[in-house]
């Protein structure tokens, strides 16, 4: 409590007018910065997942039940009148691995004998999952004495045998738990034991994945090199711990390229350090860290911009009519395009409303610029400094009307690194640099294998058969530089 407001309570008021009036002049400011308070606080209360940069899994029960819902389609559930039914094709013969043959009576109830067809009029195939147990290869080593000058002689092992007591196949298959389905260590023990039954310590299956990081090193090098060479790409960033540690996990990607980088930064440094020589379009979003890049071959995510003018939007008084019209416009934006990729407009039609677009975006940004404050602390309200920084980036809101190929959202680079952040909710974080150095080399792997239809775990078996006969990894993805796109 402050002396005006402890006076007040305390009913002590001045007697004369000129201090009746200073007094009134002080409760004035004492409301506005109330006011301005409680409208900050509100704003807080009010941020989501739909109006600013928090994940969804942020959002309090009640703002998950005020989301915004689709209308109910009046069709039913399931395939619609008209829907070309998709079937299991059956495998084909020589791939089956056992026939069991059905012939029915040939003694047909007239007397004569039936002719038996030589084809089946009916092939029915059962898949099923053999019982399964891990392999054990004992390798017995021997040694000789010379009866003369007692020299003993042993025999080693060939390369081809790991020193350890794991093979490629076990390793490549803890690996790809670890790293591909976000198994914790303990997890994987289970699992072992459930399905090979095999029983190893947490610090055997922890130190499995030891070599890997190394071994796969060339893949990683041949994916970074394959996605800075890209026409466009998206990069994010998200926050990664070691231990109690905050660091960054960083992407550059495509819909078939995913490339992780982990940085202790999130500036400028690690961004070109994740882009390397990388020239082509970027999309991101807002975040400083990506300002080193050419403007003019930079997109913004309007993803991003369309929940920042949702915000504005929520404000009260000028900020919030204007944010509501700047919130309606964009969605428009986003709209007309989609329509106009689909055919639904021609070019002329689509560049012309576009620079009328354009036009009344930066119109409406400006009027932004005399949003005053609600205060007299503040110099400036945030919805000015917000049009004020948009204002500055405005050449990169329209980057994608150079190329029908440049997207206007950076959703490829947030589901890529998706799986990340769900691993990271159900793990305990890295616990050491060499944790740092796994986990963006397996993710970019696993990520750009799901996006190329390439099984990871026979690329694995190949890298760790390799590694551990001690041979130079020649394993390499198919990347053809002219068949990959943004």
């Amino acid at each position: 409590m402050n002396k005006l407001t402890e006076a007040l309570f305390n009913n002590q008021l001045p007697a004369d007018l000129a201090a009746s009036q200073q007094l009134n002049r002080k409760l004035l400011d004492l409301v506005v910065q109330l006011e301005q308070r409680v409208a900050e606080l509100e704003e807080r209360a009010g941020s989501s997942s739909r109006n600013s940069s928090k994940p969804p899994s942020q959002d309090s029960p009640e703002q998950r039940a005020n989301r915004e819902k689709k209308p109910k389609s009046p069709r039913k559930k399931g395939a619609q009148p008209g829907h070309q039914g998709h079937q299991r094709m059956l495998v084909d013969a020589s791939a089956v691995d056992e026939h069991i043959h059905y012939y029915p009576d040939t003694q047909c109830a007239c007397g004569s004998v039936c002719h038996l067809a030589q084809e089946p009029y009916q092939r029915h195939q059962v898949f099923d999952l053999p019982e399964v147990r891990s392999e054990v290869i004992e390798h017995c080593l021997y040694d000789a004495i010379c009866p003369s000058c007692h020299k003993r002689q042993i025999a080693r092992l060939p390369n081809n045998v790991p020193n350890g007591q794991m093979g490629s196949g076990l390793i490549s298959w803890i690996t790809l738990m670890n790293g591909a389905y976000a198994l914790s260590i303990s997890s994987i023990q289970r699992l072992l034991k459930d399905q090979w039954q095999l029983s190893f310590s947490t610090g055997a299956v922890s130190q499995a994945t030891r070599s890997v990081t190394g071994w796969l090193l060339p893949l990683y090098q041949q994916i970074g090199q394959a996605v800075r060479h890209l026409p466009v790409a998206h990069a994010d960033e998200t926050s990664h711990y070691r231990n109690r540690e905050r660091r960054w996990l960083w992407v550059l990607c495509s819909s078939q390229v995913v490339y992780f980088l982990t940085h202790h930064s999130r500036g400028k440094g690690a961004a070109n350090g994740l882009l390397g020589n990388f020239d082509g379009i970027l999309v991101t979003d807002q975040h400083g860290g990506y300002n080193d890049y050419p403007i003019e071959k930079r997109q913004l995510c309007w993803a991003h911009i369309i929940r920042k003018f949702k915000k504005i939007s929520a404000r009260v008084g000028r900020a919030g009519v204007l944010g509501n019209q700047l919130w309606r416009l964009s969605r428009l934006i986003v709209h007309f395009r989609n329509r106009w990729r689909s055919g639904g407009y021609s070019d002329a039609c689509y560049y012309t409303r576009m620079q009328q677009f354009k036009q009344n975006i930066h119109r409406l940004l400006c009027l932004g610029l005399e949003v005053v404050p609600i205060g007299p602390t503040q110099k400036a309200s945030k919805t000015a400094n917000q049009c004020k920084r948009l204002l500055t980036d405005e050449l990169m809101l329209w980057t994608f009307l150079q190329d029908r190929a440049i997207p206007m959202t950076n959703n490829e680079a947030e589901r890529a690194i998706r799986p990340y952040v769900i691993w990271r909710k159900t793990s305990f974080f890295s616990q050491s640099a060499r944790g740092d150095q796994f986990r963006p080399i397996i993710l970019t792997l696993t990520e750009t294998c799901k996006r190329l239809g390439t099984g990871v775990y026979g690329l694995l078996r190949k890298v760790c058969e390799q590694g551990l006969r001690g041979d130079a990894i020649t394993v390499r993805l198919p990347l053809d530089q002219h068949a990959i796109t943004a």
